[in-house]
Order: C-alpha cells, then structure tokens, then sequence
C-alpha cells in the first residue's frame, strides 16, 4: 500500500511513542558541566581584594576541590585542552605545592597543552622557570636549600627548553651565585675555600653574560676570579 508523506510521518511518530525512550545519561563530570561550576569559582577568587586571601583560598578550598577531577582527567590519557588544569597547574605553583606543580607543568608541556587564556608568558617552560628561580631566590636568601626542585629545573633550562635569552641568563645566574653564597644565603666570593667550586661558579656566570648583557654578573665575575688567584698563590683574601 502506498502512504502519503503526511501518513507515514505520523505512523513514525506513533511507533516512537509505543518504543521505550533512549534516555542520555548526563556524566557530570564533563567538561562542560565542570567549566560552568569552575568559572563560578573563579569569579569568586576575584572578589578577594588581598593576594594573601586569594592564595589561602586556593590552597584550602580550589585545589582540594579540582584535584581529584585533574588527577582523572591524567589518569584517563584523552588529550585535550583543560582549562581547569592550566589554571590548577598556576594555582599549585602560587600555594607552593612545587612537588605536583612541576610534576603537572611538564605534563603539560608533554600533551602540548596551552596556556590559561591572557597568560602574558609564552610557553610552559617560562612558567615553570619564572615560578621556581622566584622562590629558589628567597630560599637561597634565607640559607634554605633550594633541591631537588631547583636542579630538577635546572636540568630542563640547560638540555631541553628554549627559553628567552633573559630568563636563560638568570638561571644561570642564580646556580652560580648559589655556589658561593655565605651562610647567610649571599653570595660572597671570599666566602668560598673550595677552588673547584668557585671554578664551577665562573663557568656559570661567565655563561649567563654571554647569553644576556643584563645579567649583570661581571663585578661577580672579576671577584671570583681574584680569589681563584688568590687561593693558587696561598693567600687569604
């Protein structure tokens, strides 16, 4: 029998009525779902005037809340842009969680993921270097040790990561002066016995004035090198 169009549209329809409905099940761990509730968080971060409120509040409240969905959003391996992981990867290096920070950063680096959306740096490598020189400086200021975060680094900046000329040279900067600071976490040439390790500081530093002329490192520089000279010649200078 031939049906009209008109007939066999509704026949259609009434079969679909008499079948069972296919009912999607929503995961609410999606994306989607997660990005909408993650940008009511972060629009309340914003309402924090003090930065000392705002990193207390990532430390006791985001990062406990996103950790777990980023550690299965790793675990899972789908490769694909996650905002909720560049911006957990900044948040962990501001509460100084470096041990997971670096961890997740070269991650990202791996996946050739981007960076948060309006981040001035260029790469994941420049984050990663500017976030743990920053505070390998103020633990080296205080005489802390600054390992194994600083050489874990330290080793991407010198065999694996193009960074700006800028940031190479203050990197090497700071592993040559680290060698001779005092026990009060300066650098201070006289300071130092050893003349293998204030030979280790010059190779250094003599490196970071090649690659930047703002490194300003060459008063550093002539000191080392009088008190190399200084300890050949056995004098205590």
């Amino acid at each position: 029998m031939n049906l009209s169009p008109a007939m066999r549209h509704k026949l259609a329809h009434m079969k679909a009525e008499q079948e069972p409905m296919n009912i999607e099940v929503v995961n609410t761990d999606s994306l989607h779902l997660k990005l909408i509730e993650f940008e009511k968080d972060r629009k309340y971060l914003k309402g924090f005037n003090a930065i000392a409120d705002r990193v207390e509040h990532k430390r006791s409240v985001l990062v406990p809340k996103y950790k777990p969905y980023i550690e299965k959003y790793l675990e899972d391996g789908d490769v694909y842009s996650n905002p909720i992981f560049s911006d957990m990867i900044v948040w962990l290096f501001d509460i100084q969680e470096l041990e997971l920070a670096i961890d997740w950063c070269f991650k990202a680096i791996d996946l050739g993921l981007p960076l948060p959306e309006g981040w001035r740096r260029k790469d994941w490598g420049t984050v990663c270097a500017d976030f743990v020189l920053q505070w390998a400086e103020k633990e080296s200021a205080e005489g802390r040790s600054v390992e194994p975060y600083f050489s874990q680094v330290f080793e991407k900046v010198e065999k694996e990561w193009r960074l700006h000329e800028e940031v190479h040279a203050k990197w090497y900067k700071f592993a040559g002066l680290h060698l001779i600071r005092n026990e009060e976490g300066k650098p201070l040439a006289s300071s130092v016995g050893c003349v293998e390790t204030l030979q280790k500081a010059l190779v250094l530093l003599e490196h970071a004035d090649d690659k930047s002329e703002k490194a300003q490192v060459k008063t550093h520089i002539n000191k080392i090198k009088s008190r190399i000279n200084a300890l050949q010649e056995g004098k205590n200078l």
